[in-house]
């Protein structure tokens, strides 16, 4: 985890706020993603959808033209006490990135 977060900070992340959201399930859909973990892509999709409509919405309300979001996502499967909790962490910057023409 350590060299993973390194990496991520020195040589990936650019220098800028970050929020991170988590997506807790309920009990009923844990199982099931356990049960068909090819669930869990199309379940983390959906997740993320949601929140990068949710950035790209409240960015061309601020005139930003062609937003665009991003996040890295660690999908966790057991909580503390090693039960079976699988739920995401999903790291987005706190904002979205735009291209900016004739600028730096």
């Amino acid at each position: 985890m350590h060299d993973t977060a390194a990496h991520l900070v020195d040589r990936v992340l650019p220098d800028v706020p970050y929020r991170q959201w988590v997506l807790s399930l309920p009990h009923r859909v844990r199982f099931l993603l356990a049960y068909r973990p090819q669930l869990v892509r199309p379940a983390l999709q959906m997740f993320l959808r949601a929140v990068f409509a949710w950035q790209r919405r409240q960015a061309r309300r601020a005139g930003v033209v062609d937003p665009r979001a991003g996040a890295i996502t660690f999908i966790q499967r057991f909580g503390s006490a090693l039960n079976l909790n699988i739920h995401f962490h999903a790291l987005l910057p706190d904002g979205i990135f735009a291209r900016t023409y004739g600028g730096v």
